[in-house]
């Protein structure tokens, strides 16, 4: 019988396979078995310390082995986890674990609330020592777990100020993973990197697509500071067959003259998304593997179980005026509507929001209402039963005769990052925070190459960069930190008398300029 959750398939791959490696980590070797055995003992270690199905787990861990046999735990309980930066400041990390409500968090760094540290080496062992005496065999309660039953928690950027956790179900990812196995071709050949940070988005398609379909995960760090070489030769020394990251770090890799076939020989599959690729420098992406390997740029926002849409990079792809990559053609089992301002479907070859629908559509924000009920819309031409829609916010176009969807922009005030979501609002939430500023913008500059830049314009008080630095790092993640402050009298306003954000970046364009 086919899996109906994710618990049951990772049991059916660890039985059919149980000795092929399945994570490799800290210089660490697990084989599916060993995976398997570890997860049901962590599992019973969790009903222990009082986490019952539906109950939130928050893993506050950095790539370790715990960290990928706790959520392999998780899904067989029927508890959704949620990973959490573990180098999040600290007001935002309490924001996260106020939203969760979590019966248990497994932390590497001391905190309030019901919490298991294993912040060194020796309270890691005392862990395992405990763990090592529960029983290692499946649990009968995997079995009770249903599609639509949540799997895991995963926070994003939000517009009111507070980081949003979206509650994924386990068919969202069934489905994530049969698509990486029918259009990608993942299999047992694989093994994965799992560059992508463990509490983002991208993750989830490491860490499912490589264990559900029987390949293996290598889970590496692209730190900041840390050699480039030394992150490309790990994964040739693990002889990894699909590197899925944003454009960011391989444009970075290609400036580093690192991107090409023999510095990655064993890459037969490149993947990347959560951002745009101009195609300037995804030419040469696709010049220099031309025959070696395949490129595939997706995308998905984290409520529809992180993608919901591939596209191969073909030669073609750059005869066109466009600046970007086409997003694809939808996933399996997605719906969708392409709609204007007034909710009416948009004619033919124009632009409109992208309303997704289907079974890996998320079932909202944990412990948000409000906002749940913002972007998770009955679907506004259907009145006679329930259908959800998320909202995604993007505009695109499709093309007629293919459905493949073009990316024509935002709706509203998010942007991507290196890859992250950032709702613009949550930094000015932070900024007006700073005592004596009494309004701020944050805004994106894009330069000549297509990388971007964080800014911001404040009104009120003067105040020095340092601090403003100081002070947002503070409230954000290092990501939503702006590289620059820029005072200015008043604050741009339109003509409904709301901030322009579009006039603000006009002017802080024109200082950088006058700067460089």
């Amino acid at each position: 019988m086919t899996a109906y959750n994710l618990g049951l398939r990772f049991e059916e791959v660890a039985a059919s396979s149980p000795d092929a490696v399945a994570l490799i980590c800290e210089g660490d070797s697990l084989s599916f078995a060993e995976l398997n055995s570890s997860a049901n003992r962590l599992a019973r270690w969790l009903i222990s310390q009082g986490v019952g199905k539906g109950a939130v787990v928050c893993l506050e861990l950095p790539k370790i082995v715990e960290a990928y046999a706790l959520a392999m735990a998780c899904i067989k309980i029927g508890a959704p986890y949620a990973f959490l930066d573990p180098a999040a400041p600290a007001e935002r990390a309490r924001l996260m674990l106020e939203r969760c409500r979590p019966a248990l968090i497994v932390s590497v760094r001391e905190g309030s609330g019901p919490r298991t540290v294993i912040g060194d080496a020796a309270a890691r062992a005392a862990l395992q020592e405990t763990v090592s005496k529960f029983d290692d065999g499946n649990l009968p309660l995997t079995s009770l777990i249903t599609g639509v039953d949540p799997a895991y928690v995963m926070f994003t950027s939000g517009s009111t100020g507070e980081p949003k956790g979206v509650v994924i179900p386990h068919q969202g990812v069934l489905h994530l993973i049969a698509w990486a196995k029918s259009d990608l071709g993942i299999g047992p050949q694989d093994r994965l990197t799992n560059v992508n940070p463990i509490y983002f988005d991208n993750s989830v398609f490491d860490i499912y697509a490589a264990l559900l379909n029987g390949a293996a995960i290598v889970a590496l760090d692209a730190l900041k500071g840390r050699p480039p070489a030394e992150l490309v030769a790990e994964i040739t020394k693990h002889q990894c067959t699909f590197f899925f990251a944003v454009p960011t770090l391989f444009m970075f890799l290609d400036s580093m003259h690192l991107l090409g076939p023999e510095w990655l020989s064993s890459v037969s599959r490149f993947m990347f998304g959560g951002e745009g690729f101009p195609l300037a420098r995804l030419r040469r992406f696709h010049d220099a593997f031309a025959g070696k390997a395949k490129l595939i740029n997706c995308y998905g926002p984290t409520e529809t179980s992180c993608i919901c849409s591939g596209f191969e990079i073909v030669k073609a792809v750059f005869d066109t005026d466009d600046g970007l990559a086409p997003l694809g053609q939808l996933n399996p089992n997605f719906s969708y509507r392409i709609l204007d301002e007034d909710m009416k479907p948009v004619a033919a070859g124009t632009a409109g929001e992208l309303w997704l629908g289907g079974p890996c559509v998320g079932l909202g924000y944990i412990n948000n209402p409000q906002e749940t009920a913002r972007r998770f819309c009955q679907d506004p031409l259907i009145e006679g039963y329930r259908s959800i829609l998320y909202r995604t916010g993007d505009l695109v176009e499709a093309e007629a005769e293919t459905g493949v969807l073009r990316f024509r922009g935002r709706a509203d005030n998010q942007v991507k990052l290196r890859g992250y979501r950032v709702e613009l609002e949550e930094i000015d939430h932070a900024l007006v925070a700073c005592e004596g500023i009494t309004r701020a913008l944050a805004v994106v500059l894009h330069d000549a190459t297509g990388a971007s830049r964080l800014l911001a314009a404040y009104s009120g008080a003067k105040t020095a960069d340092g601090d403003l630095r100081q002070h947002c790092a503070a409230r954000l993640p290092a990501y939503m930190v702006p590289s620059r402050f820029v005072w200015l009298e008043n604050i741009p306003v339109n003509a409904n008398g709301k901030a322009d954000r579009r006039s603000v970046a006009s002017l802080l364009g024109e200082a950088v300029a006058r700067a460089s």
